[in-house]
């Protein structure tokens, strides 16, 4: 390691550096890409709900009390009643985020209420930056400012790049990037100072540089590399050490890297993001997606299993989703493998999904709550937190999950209802989902055409599906659908075609870690299961050696499993899925097999 001046913030490996140096202006391509927020509409289901329920919620949240902290800062006045919680003083927290998830969720819905509120907010705030350009914030608050203003210009048309040189110039004079080195002890890695999560500087400050194709930006995000602590995953999914430090953010970290590789071409960047991700799903999630017990990264030693009996806070939902949700994005547009589609759908379904709206007040979602003793879905105890933020732009996010393109034809990524217009050969091409997945084992695929056109439809087969199968217009399609994989289908297509994927689905049960192999959550498909609790009733057991088919009943149509008791019982037991249970409703969510059962 080479530190230098502590103010010009380099403290890397001379081989990184020079690495670094001689690949400075390769950009690379992308394998596939997404709609960018653009083409895509949601069609009724749970998922349309949350967007339309978060769409009423921020949109409606008066522009002078997100403002009133600035202003009263800038001592211009500042009529309003403020906000609360993290934001009591100042939204400067969520501040950018709710710039970047009204200018996307504007631009995804066409919904002209959240981008002209999106430009106002930017309005009022630009009236309070003095001229040189100081933000007076912390590197937490400025890294998100950056990032909405990027998407303000990007989805909502406002040239925001004045505002983003002279904070940026601001920001260069006036930061700490110092580095001390991470230790077991060390809650927020290796930061500069007592500087807490400014992770994805780089990821924004080189999105600013694609934007503008200027230099300030893009040195500016050279300074703020995390080396120190991707170096870990350069070669292997499997480090050495794994240190407790702050879950989302240094999961978050590796969108930073990911932009580091689409801008520089070095696919030393590449390699840690697929090794982190691999890690990741190894070692660190819950079978719902989450991760971060006490939001700390768990050392591969049983941490994660014992998690469930000493935390009460498993997994930062929204924020969790979203750095969940880019990793495996940058990685489906840089590979196009389709295994990377997985943890999205297991997160969207149960984490994200799963989770409570943000109401009006504030009240927002944070922590998923899987302890072994029971679980509830409840609110943070202060208003306006980090995951409120996320939460807008996850909720835009949904539109950039489900479909892909690229020169050859579109990819099926998630399977929720939803319809995309694509222009290919001239020609507006409608690719309409329909489905109840999953509630259901199909999704059915509509095509409209103004004439025949060829091009590849692919459909992402799950890595934990067995046989699944296609059918072209009512008939038996014979293709290769191996699990993990896109299962491909190239032919000339005319308007009224009709492709129907089913996806079998079973129980099975999901080990939280190797040293725990008996400790698991209970999936139907990609779905997690929970014991719905209400009084007196105790989490059923299972014998290793016993079949879950042969405790577990399924009701009807729905996800509802009746609990086949082994002893007289007040009240008939049930599994549902998590994300069909009611805010402070008890359930239990991970199960002890072996153990026996509680009198």
């Amino acid at each position: 390691m080479t530190p230098t001046d502590a103010r010009e913030g380099k403290y890397i490996d001379e081989e990184v550096a020079t690495d670094r140096r001689d690949q400075s202006h390769t950009k690379v391509g992308q394998i596939a890409d997404t709609f960018n927020y653009e083409g895509v509409r949601l069609l009724p289901s749970r998922f349309l709900t949350q967007v339309d329920r978060a769409r009423n919620v921020y949109g409606s949240i008066p522009d002078e009390n997100i403002l009133k902290g600035f202003r009263l800062s800038a001592g211009l006045p500042a009529p309003g009643t403020g906000m609360r919680g993290w934001c009591a003083s100042t939204s400067a927290v969520i501040f950018g985020q709710l710039l970047s998830g009204l200018a996307r969720l504007g631009k995804a819905t066409g919904c002209s209420v959240l981008t002209n509120k999106a430009i106002a907010l930017f309005e009022g705030w630009r009236e309070t930056l003095p001229q040189d350009g100081s933000a007076q914030m912390r590197l937490y608050d400025w890294d998100k400012l950056i990032c909405g203003l990027i998407d303000l210009h990007k989805y909502a048309g406002v040239d925001t790049l004045p505002e983003l040189r002279r904070t940026t110039q601001w920001a260069a004079r006036t930061f700490d990037r110092s580095r001390h080195a991470a230790d077991g002890h060390d809650f927020w890695g290796a930061g500069p100072g007592d500087t807490s999560e400014w992770y994805t500087l780089p990821e924004n400050l080189y999105r600013a540089y694609e934007l503008s194709g200027e230099e300030l930006f893009k040195d500016f995000a050279e300074t703020w590399l995390y080396e120190e602590y991707w170096r870990h995953f350069t070669a292997t999914a499997e480090p050495e050490e794994v240190l407790p430090v702050h879950a989302y953010s240094h999961v978050n970290s590796f969108s930073s890297a990911a932009m580091a590789y689409a801008v520089t071409g070095n696919k030393r960047y590449l390699d840690v993001c697929i090794n982190a991700y691999d890690f990741l799903q190894s070692t660190q999630c819950y079978a719902t997606g989450g991760y971060g017990p006490d939001e700390r990264l768990m050392p591969p030693d049983g941490s994660l299993g014992r998690s469930l009996d000493v935390n009460g806070f498993h997994a930062e939902i929204p924020c969790g989703s979203w750095a969940a949700f880019k990793l495996s994005l940058y990685l489906i547009r840089f590979t196009g493998d389709a295994r990377y589609g997985d943890w999205i759908e297991t997160t969207l379904l149960n984490a994200m999904g799963a989770s409570l709206p943000t109401e009006p007040d504030g009240r927002t979602f944070y922590y998923g709550d899987y302890g072994m003793s029971a679980g509830r879905k409840s609110f943070y105890w202060h208003e306006w937190p980090c995951c409120s933020g996320t939460y807008i732009q996850n909720m835009a996010e949904y539109h950039n999950l489900i479909f892909f393109k690229d020169a050859k034809g579109i990819f099926i990524n998630s399977f929720v209802p939803a319809e995309v217009r694509w222009v290919r050969d001239g020609q507006t091409v409608l690719v309409r989902q329909e489905t109840d997945y999953p509630e259901t084992e199909d999704s059915t695929v509509t095509i409209a055409v103004e004439r025949p056109i060829s091009f590849i439809l692919r459909f992402r087969v799950p890595r934990w599906s067995k046989g699944a199968s296609f059918t072209l217009n009512g008939a038996p399609l014979s293709i290769s659908a191996e699990p993990g994989q896109w299962a491909a289908i190239d032919r000339t297509w005319v308007s009224g075609d009709r492709v129907i994927i089913r996806i079998p689905m079973e129980l099975r049960a999901m080990a939280i870690d190797r040293q725990h192999p008996h400790r698991v959550a209970i999936m139907y498909g990609p779905v997690v299961l929970a014991q719905d609790e209400a009084c007196c009733r105790r989490p059923f057991s299972l014998a290793p050696q016993t079949a879950l088919v042969a405790r577990l009943v399924k009701e009807g149509k729905s996800l509802r499993f009746r609990i086949l008791n082994t002893l007289p019982e007040r009240h008939t037991r049930y599994l549902v899925p998590l994300y069909s249970l009611p805010p402070f409703w008890p359930y239990w969510m991970y199960f002890d097999l072996h153990a026996p059962p509680l009198y």
